[in-house]
């Protein structure tokens, strides 16, 4: 795909999306800085990879806007490039899914080509995995005014982040992007996630001189050899958590084990997670709330648990996360913010990265953070 298709846009206010804190704040681990806007110098572009699709976006008061910079055909059964055939028949599947790809896109296969040659897919496919992927159906402005109103520790932290949304994400990256989290920083988990794309997934396209790479699928990580390739490559202990999950899950039906991971309830994927070889509470409350839809999922780590104390004083003098403090915290957290807990949880640990704490200078955040703090105050 060429670098000069279009600008194109849906509708979204900008009080309902704050893209820097969304796409870094350690959701997703495929998101940079691109370059400044030219609709505002001090605002930023953001490159990224998700359903197989290299975006650019920005964001006006009024539009989310996005560029295609190169993509991949939906996959098929057939496995085959549909690019130069018709788009064959949706396969059903016993479960009425017509495509296991759909487990991991969240949308299901188009069914036409786009006309014009410079999108594979009509506008309303990628406006779809937009609004999917950033939960576009839930107006954060009432999630807002409820969460302000149940602790004063929020309605502290919302005037910044007053539009930090809980991504929607393909679970099967997701759940080895939080395998290599595991005492880990942002900037290295996204260091190995982009090994692990390099190495292992398909080549999307090359853009100002990177090469872009779809995530790896299950069976390209589950080979024996990959552990030792893995930490060759600096994954450390995490090579073999990755395998041997890997292999654990081809075993278990690949994605038709993920597509009934999400038809579970939450007690019950999470069960089903922690069984994997190296995943714990805390990633399988990861994997939960950010690619299985239980938002009510709370991953406790040492900063939730710091955020945790104006909850529960009396964790003030414990400096580790026991099992049953774990917990504790999780429980008190659904008690107070809900069934979108987690999402609450989510500002609050983007209000508590240090990347995030100095506010922007860009005006236009400034007056709009101060218009809903005004606006969310006066509704509640």
């Amino acid at each position: 795909m060429a670098a000069t298709i279009k600008w194109r846009s849906l509708l979204c206010d900008y009080n309902q999306l704050q893209l820097k804190a969304t796409l870094l704040g350690g959701q997703s681990f495929r998101w940079k800085n691109y370059k400044p806007t030219a609709l505002d110098q001090h605002e930023t572009e953001f490159i990224g990879v998700f359903a197989n699709i290299v975006w650019v976006l920005r964001q006006t008061e009024r539009e989310l806007q996005y560029r295609i910079i190169g993509e991949q055909p939906y996959p098929n059964k057939a496995n085959r490039d549909v690019t130069k055939s018709p788009i064959p028949e949706p396969q059903q599947s016993p479960a009425n899914v017509r495509n296991l790809a759909e487990v991991r896109l969240k949308v299901a296969e188009p069914a036409e080509y786009a006309t014009g040659g410079e999108l594979l897919y009509p506008a309303s496919y990628y406006e779809q995995l937009l609004r999917i992927y950033f939960r576009l159906d839930v107006d954060l402005e009432e999630q807002y005014q409820q969460w302000i109103r149940c602790h004063d520790h929020f309605a502290n932290s919302a005037a910044k982040f007053y539009a930090v949304r809980q991504l929607d994400q393909d679970p099967v990256e997701n759940l080895f992007c939080f395998i290599c989290s595991q005492n880990n920083n942002i900037a290295r988990i996204s260091d190995m996630v982009e090994k692990l794309c390099r190495n292992y997934g398909e080549k999307i396209c090359e853009h100002e001189g990177t090469c872009y790479y779809n995530f790896p699928s299950v069976s390209s990580l589950a080979d024996p050899t990959v552990e030792g390739q893995l930490r060759e490559l600096g994954f450390g202990y995490r090579a073999k958590y990755i395998q041997r999950s890997a292999e654990k899950i081809l075993q278990l039906g690949d994605l038709e084990w993920f597509r009934q991971l999400c038809q579970l309830d939450y007690k019950a994927a999470h069960k089903e997670l922690v069984s994997l070889y190296g995943i714990g509470a805390k990633v399988a409350d990861c994997i939960c709330l950010m690619s299985l839809g239980h938002l009510q999922a709370i991953p406790v780590d040492t900063h939730v648990f710091q955020l945790a104390k104006h909850y529960l004083p009396a964790l003030t003098l414990s400096k580790n996360v026991t099992d049953r403090q774990y917990v504790t915290v999780a429980d008190k957290f659904r008690e107070v913010y809900g069934p979108y807990a987690g999402w609450a949880q989510t500002v609050l640990f983007c209000s508590d990265l240090r990347q995030f704490r100095e506010r922007t200078k860009r005006t236009g955040e400034r007056e709009n953070s101060s218009k809903l703090k005004k606006k969310l105050k006066k509704k509640g």
